[in-house]
């Protein structure tokens, strides 16, 4: 027995245009020339993909004011449908009525009727899955530029970083401070404390330089014991900079209890400005050098800037290592 002897065709195109209008999924019955072709046929998924209205592109070429696809893909899509007759997934941007950009996947086939070729579209809305792929292409890229102990930005993003703020500094009238902060005897808490030790005293380290500077300040850990600070400051601020800095050293600095022990653990900290013959390489390498000239001090936290040691008042733990200052010609 036939199909037809069980389906006559009347039934089974009934069917059809049932599956077709209440289909979940958006599909579409255009003409098929590629410059002209309009619309003959869309469902309600259709519609509500698009946000159109049937009375109001009923007719209407697909490229025209208010159609959903004007893509410059279109042509190559029509001659697969004259040459192959159908094409599958074909990733295709949608203008939602509202000018919104929808991520889709089409697919066509092209069938004739008494001489007429229609196309029979099938659309799929990949928004979310494009999102969802976005999302974790975000988290990957984040992770890649995030160190992984503290939670700050690592060296590869700092290097980014420092580039970029570099550039816009050279074209504002800003001025851009750079602190290099390498811990002191940091070996020697892992060394009698242990390396969890040693690990949670840089986590609080790096949580009180996020509350010791600004949320626009740029913080990182660039290295096992480095961290680095990257301040845009007013040009009127300028000046104030590095008593702010010696200020947020002397918290970050304060003694950290561990596992019923406190540590001293200080740091040498080189702080330099941009200035407008320097390139990134230099201005970052400056601030490399003025850390190098505290550590020379041997005090638990000294800070250098301008190639001088800023004066401070030691702790009484400090009293006994606190060293001659140091000048060099260096200027704003």
């Amino acid at each position: 027995m036939d199909d037809e002897d069980i389906l006559p065709p009347e039934v089974l195109a009934s069917m059809l245009m049932r599956m077709f209008e209440f289909a979940p999924i958006a599909m579409a019955i255009t003409t098929s020339d590629t410059r002209t072709s309009s619309y003959a046929k869309v469902n309600d998924a259709y519609l509500k993909l698009t946000g159109l209205k049937w009375e109001n592109i009923r007719g209407k070429k697909l490229t025209s004011d208010g159609a959903a696809i004007d893509n410059p893909a279109r042509d190559r899509r029509h001659r697969l449908l004259a040459e192959v007759g159908s094409y599958e997934l074909e990733e295709v941007d949608l203008v939602y009525a509202d000018g919104t950009i929808i991520p889709t996947l089409i697919s066509a086939q092209r069938t004739v009727v008494d001489g007429v070729s229609f196309d029979v579209e099938v659309i799929v809305d990949v928004s979310a899955r494009v999102r969802q792929q976005r999302e974790i292409e975000n988290a990957l890229r984040a992770s890649a530029r995030t160190d992984a102990l503290s939670g700050l930005p690592n060296r590869a993003c700092f290097d980014e970083v420092v580039i970029e703020s570099v550039a816009r500094s050279m074209q504002n009238d800003r001025k851009l401070a750079l602190a290099f902060v390498d811990l002191n005897d940091f070996k020697t808490v892992n060394d009698t404390l242990g390396h969890a030790a040693g690990d949670e005293v840089l986590r609080t380290i790096a949580s009180r330089l996020r509350e010791s500077f600004r949320a626009t300040d740029f913080i990182a850990r660039i290295g096992g014991d480095e961290f680095v600070v990257l301040l845009d400051i007013d040009l009127k601020l300028a000046a104030d900079v590095q008593q702010n800095i010696q200020d947020a050293m002397e918290r970050v600095f304060k003694p950290i209890a561990i596992e019923g022990k406190v540590t001293y653990t200080g740091a040498a900290v080189g702080v330099t400005f941009l200035k407008p013959d320097d390139t990134v390489a230099s201005f970052v390498r400056r601030a490399d050098e003025y850390m190098y000239i505290a550590k020379t001090s041997e005090q638990r936290v000294a800070v250098v800037c301008f190639g001088q040691i800023l004066e401070t008042v030691p702790s009484p733990e400090d009293q006994m290592q606190w060293g001659p200052a140091r000048a060099s010609n260096d200027q704003l």
